[in-house]
């Protein structure tokens, strides 16, 4: 249904990270593409995630950090951009698959990479995600979608092994919080 140039999802209770997002975003959309960019606009554009409460309120920087180049192959080692802040070319972005309840982002977002050209790091927080959502409140449906996602683009071992380091590192975490 979407009418414009670009797409950006939010969920109920997520926000522009500031009433001048979009205002601070047209520079880096209306920029000329480098010569290596095929003589095309970006396609994608992505930044950073803070997390607030229910009034709105800085809670915390999302933990996983955007990375300074971003792919479809990148989401190996989890979804390492929130779709909230995540911004596609219309013409590229894929209807949901609706057979994930939780996780269609995940799928929605690799889509989207591996169909893109010109994927921008924008370097700012774009939006505000808003702590407690569907998703966390069905965090194991979540993880299972997730998963399943993740062995049909990456390969069932390898995502076997990924999430067996998740699984350390997440032990860990715990640990040495725990001892803080």
């Amino acid at each position: 249904m979407a009418t414009g140039r670009y797409v950006w999802f939010l969920n109920a209770g997520d926000t522009l990270h500031s009433p001048s997002t979009i205002e601070q975003l047209l520079p880096v959309i209306a920029r000329r593409p480098q010569a290596d960019e095929a003589n095309s606009s970006l396609d994608i554009l992505y930044g950073e995630t803070d997390i607030v409460d229910h009034d709105g309120r800085f809670i915390a920087h999302r933990r996983l950090k955007a990375p300074a180049q971003l792919n479809w192959k990148s989401f190996r080692m989890g979804m390492l951009v929130s779709h909230q802040a995540f911004i596609v070319k219309r013409e590229l972005a894929p209807p949901y698959d609706l057979q994930y309840r939780y996780s269609a982002d995940v799928d929605w977002c690799i889509r989207c990479m591996k169909a893109a050209k010109n994927i921008h790091n924008t370097h700012m927080v774009l939006c505000n995600y808003l702590n407690e959502g569907l998703t966390t409140a069905n965090r194991k449906a979540s993880l299972k979608e997730r998963f399943s996602i993740m062995a049909r683009y990456y390969g069932w071992l390898p995502t076997v092994v990924r999430h067996g380091w998740f699984f350390a590192r997440y032990s860990y975490n715990s640990i040495l919080h725990r001892q803080l």
